[in-house]
């Protein structure tokens, strides 16, 4: 048995590519559904993370004012 010392797989770039498109048509479901989470996730992080800017904002806003005076 040939031993692999440059550490990659073995294959060609062309089986290479064949060996990826089979992993990803066999796996095309659960890629589909953590990216539907990941696309949820963000927009619930972008709509909270808005409420506490606009708070923080209002805060700053507050005291910027009173130290004016």
């Amino acid at each position: 048995m040939k031993t692999n010392t440059r550490g990659d797989s073995g294959l060609s770039d062309s089986g290479l590519r064949k060996s990826q498109m089979s992993f990803l048509r066999s796996h095309q479901d659960a890629i589909d559904k953590f990216e539907q989470c990941s696309e949820t996730e963000i927009k619930r992080f972008e709509s909270s993370s808005k409420k506490n800017n606009n708070l923080w904002f209002r805060i700053k806003k507050f005291f910027s004012k009173s130290g004016q005076k």
